[in-house]
């Protein structure tokens, strides 16, 4: 084995110019493969991070209660005891808070918006709303304090919406919502805070203090939103969710059949159905963002088809280079078949020098990239498009590269690499051995 490798790696040298191209072009390819890997586990972590910040837990405890066959409101009465079970049988649980869902207007003195609206306690959410970034608006030079939605008449306002307002963090709002018995209510609220936009994300959020919602909408204490409950390992998300399911089955909550939709796409479907009361739906976050798969689809799609495309090119590269290297050696080969060597040790000869070539170029392209990753992440490198802003939910790119998207890398280019010197290292291998040694 030392032998070939010794013969594989002074060819190598011995064309130091040809393998130096080839090289370069395989360290190109996986850094831009790996690059694009990183950016696209950055959009995937970015959203997880914040879109269950925003809008969901990990796994959530909702439902919807109809005071009437045509009703669907987004509510779970008598939730104590369900909050008291996530607690006690979910041992897998970091961090469980409930919220109050509510839809309706906010009304500054210049402008008015519709807005969906969370109900937050903030005793509970400091892990959670606590990873959003403020940021002081064009009125007020200050950002806020997000820990004052503690305090009743408080509201926090993404920045898109305190731009169309035109408010800041002092000012008086009010927030008018329609309740369940067709009746409009009205609060006036301080804003607290302004919280810096996560893409699209921010045009559908804003957070009131629970007991504010629960007043505007005439509800009980006991009733709230969702109850939304955060893992210690993501992995962990399917046995939870079934585990749920069967233990509030088995106490007598009637569920709703699995849906794989956000909780507002389901209101047509719930008004149409012929029941009233309580039932909950017990969903997970890809449940609830399930309307932004496709940003993370289409990454993904682009990703495959720029690699396999610049893949081919390099291993169309590495095959033309392979097969001048098999028409120089061909004296070489002859003499080396007629002194003993057999057919398949010709073929691991040639073969050795193309995995010789990807391994050692892919690893050198990885660490270069683990490299621009850390450096790209220090830069905060911004996003100037606001299209782009809004679907990957991000004012800044984000690089996550870890030790599964370089294992990822590292062996699906060796292995494409290497399989494609299979064509002249068979041509090499079938060479005659009085024919390679007679030609000049």
């Amino acid at each position: 084995m030392n032998v070939y490798f010794l013969i594989a790696y002074r060819n190598i040298l011995q064309r130091r110019v040809r393998s130096l191209m080839l090289a370069a072009a395989i360290v190109a390819v996986s850094v831009i493969f790996s690059l694009l890997l990183a950016l696209l586990q950055g959009v995937q972590d970015t959203m997880v991070g914040n879109g269950t910040a925003l809008m969901t837990g990990h796994v959530n405890i909702a439902g919807f209660y109809k005071i009437s066959q045509s009703s669907a409101n987004p509510q779970v009465t008598k939730y104590p005891p369900l909050l008291e079970y996530a607690k006690e049988k979910i041992p897998e649980a970091a961090v469980i808070v409930d919220r109050v869902k509510a839809y309706g207007k906010v009304i500054s003195e210049v402008d008015s918006t519709m807005i969906p609206m969370w109900g937050v306690n903030m005793d509970q959410e400091a892990n959670v709303l606590g990873r959003l970034e403020l940021e002081a608006s064009a009125e007020s030079n200050s950002p806020g304090d997000l820990k004052k939605l503690g305090e009743s008449g408080t509201i926090a306002l993404f920045a898109v919406h305190a731009k169309k307002l035109k408010v800041g963090v002092g000012d008086m709002v009010t927030v008018s919502v329609p309740t369940y018995r067709n009746m409009n209510n009205t609060k006036d609220v301080k804003v607290v805070a302004i919280l810096k936009d996560v893409g699209m994300m921010s045009q559908f959020n804003a957070y009131l203090n629970a007991n504010d919602v629960r007043a505007l909408y005439q509800s009980k204490p006991d009733s709230t939103g969702q109850i939304m409950i955060y893992l210690k390992k993501l992995a962990d998300v399917p046995a939870v969710e079934a585990r749920i399911r069967k233990d509030l089955s088995d106490k007598g909550y009637v569920l709703m059949d699995k849906d794989a939709n956000p909780f507002w796409m389901k209101f047509d479907r719930v008004a149409g159905e012929s029941w009233t009361g309580q039932k909950l739906d017990i969903t997970t976050w890809e449940d609830e963002t399930s309307f932004l798969k496709w940003v993370v689809s289409l990454l993904s799609v682009l990703t495959f088809i720029l690699t396999i495309v610049l893949s081919i090119i390099i291993v169309m590269g590495l095959i033309n280079a392979l097969w001048m290297s098999v028409k120089e050696r061909t004296t070489e080969i002859g003499t080396l078949r007629a002194i003993g060597m057999q057919k398949s040790k010709v073929l691991w000869m040639f073969m050795l020098e193309s995995l010789i070539l990807s391994i050692s170029s892919t690893a050198a392209g990885l660490i270069l990239v683990g490299i621009m990753s850390q450096a790209l992440n220090a830069a905060a490198i911004p996003i100037e498009s606001d299209a782009f802003k809004m679907f990957l939910m991000t004012n800044n790119l984000s690089f996550h590269f870890g030790v599964a998207p370089a294992l990822t890398t590292f062996f699906s280019l060796v292995t494409f690499f290497t399989l494609g010197s299979l064509i002249p290292a068979f041509q090499a291998a079938k060479l005659s051995p009085i024919v390679a040694i007679n030609q000049s």
